[in-house]
């Protein structure tokens, strides 16, 4: 089954003959590539050549003048014995190089054919799956082949035979230990991994039980512990007895990798660092209830019970996202209805897609008109949600009780359930009002206070000074409780250019407000509320380790969404009305509504968790588990500090460091989830501004679009295994042929649980580029960039509409994996590794039976694939636990980083700047390669494959497309590196390896070893991306352009240089347009 890539055409006869355009004929190029590689097709079409070449006497080829030019190639004919059979050959010869080079479907058709050879049977044959069986077969087919095709090149033949025997060979080893010879000993580790035998044979002579298989990854099988947890054995699986201490914080443990420090036992991110921490399980239970990771645990396996993962406060965020994506999209209808009307009654055009709305009613006529434009229909909802969602275009008040019923009251209402605007208010007032007691108990007049920051300043409060605290938040708590909630609201946030740019106009709107309330505001104030507002942003950053209320509530540390705090400036309705009009306060109801969202949400879901939106839990603190919240920061401090005093001293620095960076990791957790992580003191200042603009311009020059995303549809079949992942997409395509639903009806599930919806939010795309934040909503310039960003992502490089229909075909599979799995899991015949998979994804043996029901009640099914249809369903809590696992499972297929999946200095403004574009590679290193080498299986080995073959596709079409380079000229191991470079397996260990090379000159790294790279110099444009990020190449890129232009050396180097500085230039299907411009600029 060996696949053979013919030698490129020579330049010579590129030169000589004259070259026809070549035209893709997929069918045509296809056939031609498979009957070059299939044994069988290339036998029939042997056996059925009727040519018989008459032998000419005394001919020898290397002297036939037919062959000029082809001395390189001149072994490919020494076997010609007539004038005739050359010309033959060489005509063969040509049209073999013509389809290498110029047809991506002459690859496909050649892998097609060798997968299809006979010795691939072999992998599927029991007894048969040895080394030397398939070695044999394979080289035997490649001997036959060069039997058959005289211009196949003999030197292949040894690559071939070091792959068929090698490749399996390296198999075998895969996931075994170093004991593990055949891959019938694979095969029986991989039954009883999958619930099948209770002994495993490993080595001659000898059988390890059950109770003996080690933890460490050495074998296939994850599901057993060493040591065993006392309470827990093989026999008692199952059962719900109370695990010791111990044994939960080795439970809480993730299956090993080979990776060791490197990987899992590693520092790298704040997870990682939590889990392997030795001394509190509670840090390690909140870290997995704050943040998502897609690793196996030990507690999710058979020895512990397949106990579930539970749900992730990342995972319910975007869970809750829905009302607003919903809202989105229902603005968008809105204003199409708005145009259709305008057609009926002026004739005008309506637009057909969501792009083309961006430019309605732009024109002079329709300005003149009074038609909006859609910016102007979004305006003009917000000052409808001011007027009590009236307006005279009845499509705009439509829109504005929209925005109020999916996202401003449902969110304001839980947020008043759990009284989160009176927490810190009510918090505050019970500290003075405690300051307040003891000053009056010790008969004192005043007390002090110190600043553990800054320049460490000294307050004072006397008696009198804390009453009027006392007072100020009585009357404030007041305000909250008889609030009116949010009609006739908008969230305010304020345009820093803006306001800049005419501060007189907004001291005049702001005094004119503070009059109208009978209140005399002094020059001072004033000027001190202008230079504070124009600074203001929406989230707020919270001081780390202030558990203390002395830094909160004296020195006002706030570590709430200013969405949940109490404004001292409550801006009345014509006061947001003249500001709107002035541009100095953001209009755009997208926006606002995006930005509430991700202002309450987290501060909801921590406080439902916690008892407060900051992860505290006092509320633990003071009622344990009758709180029914969980314990939080605070216990967590508390049980490093008893364990510090009880403990020995020589035990003490370590337990110090080790509470201080667990709690700052933790602290990290929660400020991620808020989005306030790496916020520098001041996001308005020119160089954090300058930053963020320069991520924009990176994303939108150097990023290639959606065809690097190729690959995510092999892990559609990696990740839920390989056969059923290919009955459930070809069941899938046979149904979208046949006219059927099923496509549509799987998204419409996905995105009512928050999933593939990335054409209104760009999530995947933003989180690629790291291009995330939404600072660049104070800004002018900040927000044209990203708007400009979400039109590339959406509509030039694809990869947002990529990526929704990628997330949209893994939801069937995905979907249909969960139900299938529950519903065998409720009748006691699903395998421990499908087991271990729902529990990892949040769904235990009770939970499934529950699904499944509910499935049998309301569900459908198709050939090979189940329709959960969870709107008709009864059982919230089994609602919840699929759509939770549905979501989270989207997520580690088609890889999108989350927030735990990267080092924290990643988050910071700086470190996201260097590392630009490397969050994907890490999340791929947890989501794709530590995943796999803990599940060890067929399904990762041939889902490895699949992404090779899907890397080499669009390595090849690159060249030829993009590059208008020959691939054949490639060597294998140059192809089959870069194939694993685009599959993206290794994740990050790809990008440090490119990196070596390129700084060490390529005298060091993967292919200088395999002799594929020759020491040269890399530019010092490539070092300085590699050393500083993107933007380090992008400065250096315009300092060189500027030496050469006023150096009077501008040649074609320059204009490509000028060519890399304008957007979209390395969109892949623009390359024809931007050559133009090059050859133009030189």
């Amino acid at each position: 089954m060996a696949t053979y890539f013919q030698q490129p055409i020579t330049l010579n006869d590129l030169k000589s003959e004259p070259q026809e355009q070549i035209t893709f004929d997929w069918w045509k190029d296809f056939k031609g590539g498979f009957e070059t590689e299939n044994l069988p097709t290339m036998l029939y079409q042997h056996m059925s050549d009727n040519s018989d070449f008459v032998p000419e006497d005394n001919y020898v080829p290397a002297q036939d003048p037919q062959l000029k030019g082809y001395e390189d190639h001149m072994h490919l004919f020494y076997f010609s014995k007539s004038t005739a059979e050359t010309a033959a050959l060489i005509g063969k010869y040509k049209k073999h190089q013509e389809l290498n080079y110029h047809s991506p479907y002459h690859y496909i058709g050649k892998i097609t054919g060798a997968l299809l050879d006979p010795s691939t049977a072999l992998f599927f044959t029991k007894g048969f799956q040895s080394a030397k069986v398939i070695g044999s077969s394979i080289l035997a087919e490649e001997i036959a082949k060069q039997n058959i095709d005289p211009l196949r090149d003999d030197s292949y033949v040894p690559m071939v035979a070091a792959a068929g025997y090698g490749i399996p060979f390296i198999l075998n080893k895969l996931g075994g230990n170093t004991g593990l010879k055949t891959q019938k000993q694979i095969k029986e580790l991989d039954e009883y991994y999958n619930g099948g035998k209770s002994n495993v044979s490993i080595t001659d002579g000898a059988v390890i039980k059950s109770d003996d298989i080690a933890v460490d990854g050495t074998f296939v099988n994850p599901n057993k512990t060493d040591p065993k947890p006392s309470s827990v054995g093989a026999a008692e699986v199952g059962t719900k007895k109370r695990m010791s201490y111990k044994e939960q914080m080795h439970g809480e443990k993730f299956i090993q990798t080979y990776l060791k420090v490197f990987g899992e036992d590693g520092p790298w991110t704040p997870v990682f660092r939590v889990i392997n921490q030795g001394t509190s399980l509670t840090a390690r239970k909140m870290m997995a209830n704050l943040l998502d990771t897609p690793l196996l645990k030990l507690k999710n396996t058979k020895a512990w019970g397949f106990q579930s993962s539970g749900k992730s406060i990342e995972t319910d965020m975007r869970m809750m996202r829905v009302g607003e994506i919903e809202s989105h999209k229902m603005l968008k209808d809105q204003y199409l209805k708005y145009v259709q009307r305008q057609q009926k009654e002026t004739g005008a055009s309506v637009p057909k897609t969501d792009f083309m709305m961006m430019f309605k009613n732009r024109g002079k006529d329709a300005q003149s008109q009074g038609w909006l434009t859609e910016s102007q229909f979004a305006k003009r909802v917000t000052i409808a949600r001011l007027n009590s969602f009236d307006d005279a275009i009845p499509e705009v008040a439509e829109a504005a009780r929209i925005t109020q019923k999916k996202v401003y009251e449902p969110l304001f209402n839980l947020a008043n359930e759990l009284k989160i605007r009176e927490l810190p208010v009510r918090s505050e007032l019970a500290f003075w009002e405690a300051q307040l007691k003891n000053l009056r108990t010790k008969k004192e007049g005043s007390v002090s206070f110190t600043s553990k920051y800054g320049d460490q300043e000294t307050t004072t409060y006397n008696i009198s000074r804390i009453e009027k605290e006392i007072e100020k938040l009585t009357q404030r708590l007041k305000r909250i409780q008889e609030g009116q909630g949010v009609k006739d609201y908008i969230n305010i946030v304020y345009i820093k250019n803006a306001i800049d740019g005419n501060k007189d106009l907004f001291k005049k709107i702001i005094t004119d407000f503070y009059a109208r309330k009978g209140i005399q505001i002094n020059k001072a104030d004033l000027d001190q509320l202008v230079k504070d507002l124009s600074n203001h942003f929406p989230f707020v950053k919270p001081r780390k380790g202030d558990y203390d209320e002395i830094q909160r509530y004296v020195f006002k540390d706030p570590r709430y969404a200013r969405a949940n705090r109490s404004r001292e400036l409550n801006l009345d309705k014509q006061a947001q009305l003249e500001l709107i009009e002035a541009g100095m306060i953001q209009s755009d109801i997208y926006a606002l509504q995006k930005i509430y969202a991700r202002q309450m949400i987290p501060d909801i879901l921590l406080t439902q968790k916690y008892g407060d939106p900051n992860g505290l839990g006092f509320k633990f603190v003071a009622d344990g588990e009758m709180s029914g919240f969980e314990a939080g920061l605070k216990t967590i401090q508390s049980e490093y500090n008893a364990k510090i005093a009880m403990g020995k001293k020589s035990d003490k620095a370590r337990l110090l460091k080790e509470r201080d960076q667990t709690l700052s990791d933790l602290e990290a957790a929660i400020e991620l989830i808020k989005g306030t992580y790496g916020l520098p003191a001041n996001p308005h200042a020119w160089t954090s501004v300058a930053m963020r603009t320069a991520k924009h311009y990176n994303a939108l020059t150097m990023l290639t679009g959606f065809f690097a995303a190729v690959p995510d549809i092999a892990r559609i079949t990696m990740t839920s295994g390989i056969q059923r992942g290919f009955r459930s997409q070809f069941d899938l395509l046979a149904n979208s042929l046949s006219g059927g639903n099923l496509y549509k009806m799987s998204k419409a599930e996905a995105q009512s649980f928050g999933e593939a919806v990335d054409m209104v939010t760009g999530q995947r795309a933003m989180l690629f580029a790291d291009v995330g934040d939404m600072f660049g909503l104070a800004n002018r310039l900040e927000g044209a960039m990203g708007k400009v960003s979400a039109i590339n992502f959406m509509y030039i490089n694809l990869m947002s509409r990529w990526t929704e229909m990628a997330k949209s075909m893994a939801s069937v599979t995905i979907g249909s994996r969960i139900i299938e799995d529950s519903i065998k899991w409720s009748k006691g015949g699903l395998s421990d590794k499908w087991k271990t998979a729902l529990a990892t994804s949040g769904i235990d043996e009770q939970m499934a039976i529950r699904i499944a029901k509910e499935f049998e009640r309301h569900g459908t099914k198709t050939k090979h694939n189940f329709m959960a249809n969870t709107s008709q369903w009864t059982d919230t809590q089994a609602i919840d636990a699929f759509g939770a696992a549905l979501n989270k499972d989207i997520n580690v297929t088609i890889v999108t980083p989350g927030l735990g999946d990267t080092p924290k200095w990643m988050s910071t403004e700086l470190g996201s700047t260097f590392a630009q574009f490397k969050k994907f590679a890490m999340s791929s290193t947890q989501r794709m390669l530590m995943r796999g080498m803990q599940e060890k299986d067929l399904d990762f080995l041939f889902g490895a494959m699949m992404l090779m073959g899907s890397g080499m596709l669009i390595d090849g079409v690159y060249h030829k497309v993009r590059f208008n380079r020959d691939y054949g000229k490639l060597s294998m191991t140059q192809k089959l590196l870069n194939a694993f470079d685009r599959s993206g397996l290794a994740g990050i260990y790809t990008d440090v390896n490119k990196a070596i090379e390129t700084l060490s000159d390529n005298r060091i790294g993967i292919g200088p070893a395999l002799g594929e790279k020759k020491p040269y110099g890399s530019s010092m444009r490539w070092k300085m991306g590699t050393a500083f990020g993107p933007t380090g190449g992008q400065i250096y890129n315009i300092a060189d352009i500027m030496f050469d232009v006023f150096g009077g050396k501008y040649n074609h180097h320059t204009a490509k240089n000028v060519r890399r500085l304008i957007p979209f230039q390395n969109v892949w299907y623009l390359d024809w347009l931007f050559d133009d411009i090059q050859k133009g600029l030189y």
